[in-house]
């Protein structure tokens, strides 16, 4: 099977080669086709798209990143609100609105070639940057922003450590949204849906003076959850869920649903010619129910060499007489099975488990496979199902021309984030696995950057400062088989990054160009926990004993006691060369580097040898690419090839010490892949685009400890990645354009945790869209009718497997959803 696939791996990079090469040889004939007849052409082809990869306004073809760029007409096409939907067709990213042990929609779990974080923690750093106007959103709770009358969207694939700094280790997306217009505009819309999903958007544009204008814009969005919570026979309603706090919200009976509102505004002031000012604040509140939580598989045994929580439960309602006979064989649980803690902090204890269904006495439901239903829309789990956030910020940005080659930019931005989520992971009526999450979190950031162009602008030079800070104060909370484990787990920290930067690009001729860059970052860290397990569950068990514990003062704490400090300092590079063969085909190469910041372990369940605060370091990525930018056949063709090779070290892995998972760095691994995306307009009222992504991840070093193999796959990180959309204006009618659109996307089966349980793993995905739209002549009103998962594929986009706990479960992608959507402008 090795041989086999490294022929596949050789075929698959010969095949990225041989494209390549054949994109040249055309380069002749396409560079004459293009200088003859550009001019009259010059309405039809590929849109010019200008990012800001390098921190100044240059086209898409001129980049030399691999860089996915999508405008807010693309996205309106395909019918995408969120961040987490570009994936689709953006080749090697995986985004998902969601994460494992605490679900909501508001969360982005991003990776991109492999690298990124699916874990919501803020002791943890994102390995994706995500960035609105120019400011980092530093958590991930939150990130999955409503793209709100965006302007478009850059997904830069590799570590961008120059340019973007920490936690760009994978790559980063950079969210633009658009300027207030110079004369008074209205935009509107309303959509109506499946699951009566009912949305409202409107943007405004008002000038206010001649060098004053200013843009408002709102959206609210709500659609009923698409998995039910139906009863289950002979559920006699004993649990102690209520003694936690736990928060069902089971509106309607579902889990899934949206129910959002967002705000934006923005005021522009052009003071003089060299002088711009713009302050934009935005607010977002969702008050929804989980993600969907389906059951797939339980562990009960109690006869296991390590029995779960789940069994124990079992055994503690069910046999009395084998718990608490001194000499029989499951004596042992007697501790566990007496009288448990309060639930939180300093209550009083509820009473035991054990007897709780001898003689049909006060009869509780034994955990089991009979709460795994047939229907994946369906869940007998009617716990924990809450996911509030609410957000607001503001950035200022002054852009500043000294003279006509110097350019001072400052970006100032500002931004709080609260949420609370609750999530029920056993989808049973008994809490054998509840969660709860609270974060809320402050950040700060000031970016000054000096853009200069010398030499007749063969020198174009970035020089940068950078500052950050963050706040959290969270909880984490776990409850366990109603309560013999509860674990409770407050902390708090704070996050310091002062950064440094430059960026060069020199034209050593018209047609060879050298870019040269580097970045020096300090990050500093404070950090605080007192995690406890209020029922010592795992000390009546036997497996510590009292004099492990951090504080004689609080039995139940298990979290090492003080602050912990560190600090953290990295230089990443850039280098490259690009050529130009013809004004329109571009070939480089380069090499780049970023670090994610290290952290701290959290989940504890035992104490650590010696009490002491369990703690990682940075992990690395390098990069080495070349790619090809290339416009053929009067930019009616565009074809963008990137071929990678990453060495990724110390990597942040979980490895088990005793019974208890740590984050270490435990770790090395390479990667290597292509990316291909292809645009084309072969007349006048046809679009068409296409992707192709290639991935392939190995580990190359493991520390003994860690729970998976060096054959393991990477989490969310497919092999293959493909997409494919087509726009057609079929004809006109009175007054109007018809339009159809249709695409399609795929990704491969992958992995969605690091030990690779054969139930997590996603399944392919197979995505259809579709939607037929009329547009009035002048664009005032369009009308739309359109279908998202036209063959209703599911698959699991997130997934929970703890050994301890004994319940395995998933969540399911959204299944078929149709929509009306009308548009006014004017």
């Amino acid at each position: 099977m090795r041989a086999n696939f490294n022929a596949a791996t050789r075929r698959n990079i010969g095949l990225s080669g041989a494209a390549m090469a054949l994109c040249l040889s055309l380069t002749g004939q396409a560079a004459a086709q293009e200088t003859e007849g550009e001019d009259a052409q010059d309405n039809v082809g590929v849109a010019e798209i200008v990012v800001t990869a390098q921190k100044r306004s240059e086209n898409l073809q001129d980049v030399p990143i691999s860089i996915t760029a999508v405008t807010s007409d693309a996205l309106e096409g395909r019918g995408v609100r969120s961040v987490a939907e570009i994936s689709n067709f953006a080749p090697n990213v995986q985004l998902e609105s969601s994460a494992p042990i605490v679900s909501s929609s508001q969360i982005l779990t991003g990776f991109i070639r492999g690298i990124g974080q699916n874990d919501l923690s803020s002791s943890l750093e994102p390995g994706v940057g995500v960035y609105l106007d120019g400011v980092i959103l530093a958590r991930s709770i939150g990130a999955n922003v409503d793209l709100l009358d965006i302007e478009r969207i850059e997904i830069l694939k590799g570590p961008q450590g120059t340019l973007f700094g920490r936690n760009t280790i994978g790559g980063a997306i950079s969210v633009v949204t658009r300027d207030p217009a110079e004369e008074f505009a209205f935009r509107g819309e309303t959509t109506y849906g499946s699951r009566d999903r009912f949305e409202l958007r409107g943007t405004v544009d008002i000038p206010i003076a001649d060098t004053l204008r200013s843009q408002f814009s709102f959206s609210s969005r709500s659609q009923k959850g698409y998995q039910k919570i139906i009863p289950f026979p002979g559920d006699t309603g004993v649990s102690d869920e209520y003694n936690f706090g736990i928060i069902p919200r089971n509106k309607e009976n579902r889990r899934g649903s949206t129910d959002s509102f967002v705000f934006r505004g923005k005021l522009l002031w052009e003071a003089s010619p060299d002088l711009t000012l713009k302050i934009a604040g935005d607010y977002a509140k969702s008050k929804e129910q989980s993600s969907p939580i389906t059951l797939v598989a339980t562990d009960t045994d109690p006869l296991a060499p390590a029995p779960t929580y789940a069994a124990v439960y079992n055994t503690c309602i069910s046999a009395p007489g084998l718990v608490f006979n001194p000499g029989g064989p499951l004596a042992f649980l007697g501790p566990i099975c007496g009288p448990r803690g309060g639930g939180v902090p300093g209550a009083a204890p509820l009473p035991g488990l054990a007897g709780y269904n001898f003689a049909n006495a006060n009869p509780r439901l034994v955990f089991g496979d009979q709460f795994i239903t047939d229907n994946i829309d369906t869940t007998y789990g009617n716990g924990g199902n809450l996911s509030d956030v609410e957000t607001w910020s503001v950035t200022g940005v002054v852009d500043l021309r000294l003279s006509e080659d110097i350019a001072l930019k400052s970006t100032t931005g500002y931004r709080k984030v609260d949420s609370l989520l609750a999530n029920d992971l056993d989808g049973s009526p008994i809490m054998i696995a509840t969660t709860m999450a609270a974060l809320a979190e402050k950040q700060f950031s000031q970016e000054l950057q000096l853009t200069i162009d010398a030499f007749d602008n063969r020198l174009k030079s970035v020089v940068g400062a950078y500052y950050f800070y963050e706040k959290n104060s969270n909880f984490e909370d776990a409850y366990i088989s109603e309560g013999l484990g509860q674990f409770f787990g407050p902390y708090r920290n704070t996050n310091k990054s002062y950064a440094i930067y430059t960026h060069n690009s020199f034209n050593i001729t018209d047609a060879l160009s050298i870019t040269l860059g580097g970045r020096y970052t300090k990050d500093k860290k404070v950090f605080e926990a007192g995690q406890s397990d209020l029922n010592l569950s795992l000390l009546k068990l036997g497996l510590f004993t009292p004099g492990q514990l951090p504080d004689p003062n609080d039995p139940t704490r298990i979290y090492p006691l003080g602050v912990q400090r560190d600090t953290y300092n990295n230089f990443s590079m850039r280098v490259g060369a690009e050529y130009r063969i013809t004004d329109r085909i571009m070939v480089y190469a380069s090499f780049a580097e970023a670090f994610k910041s290290g952290g701290y372990t959290t989940r504890l369940s035992i104490p650590t040898p010696g009490n002491v605060a369990p703690r990682f370091g940075p992990e690395e990525a390098k990069t080495y690419e070349v790619g090809l930018k290339s416009q053929f056949l009067d930019r009616r063709l565009q074809l963008n090839l990137a071929a990678f090779s990453t060495d990724y070290t110390d990597l942040q892995v979980t490895v088990v010490r005793g019974i208890s998972p740590f984050i270490e760095n435990a770790g090395e691994a390479r990667i290597r892949g292509f990316e291909a995306e292809l645009q084309a307009v072969p007349i006048e009222r046809v679009r068409l685009s296409a992707s192709l992504g290639y991935i392939d991840a190995k580990y190359t070093k493991l520390d003994p400890d860690v729970s998976f193999g060096l054959n393991n796959s990477f989490v969310n990180t497919p092999k293959w990645s493909a997409s494919a959309a087509a726009d057609i204006d079929l004809f006109e009618t009175a007054g109007g354009t018809i339009t159809v659109h249709g695409d399609y996307s795929y990704k491969s089966n992958q992995a969605r945790d690091a030990v690779n349980t054969p139930l997590l793993f996603s399944g392919e995905q197979n995505l259809v869209g579709a939607n037929i739209r009329w547009t009035r002549e002048d664009k005032a009103l369009e009308l739309v009718a359109g279908v998202q998962n036209l063959t209703n594929n599911r698959y699991i986009i997130t997934g929970t497997q703890v050994d301890a706990i004994g319940a395995t479960s998933v969540t399911w992608s959204r299944p078929r959803e149709y929509y009306l959507t009308a548009r006014l402008r004017f």
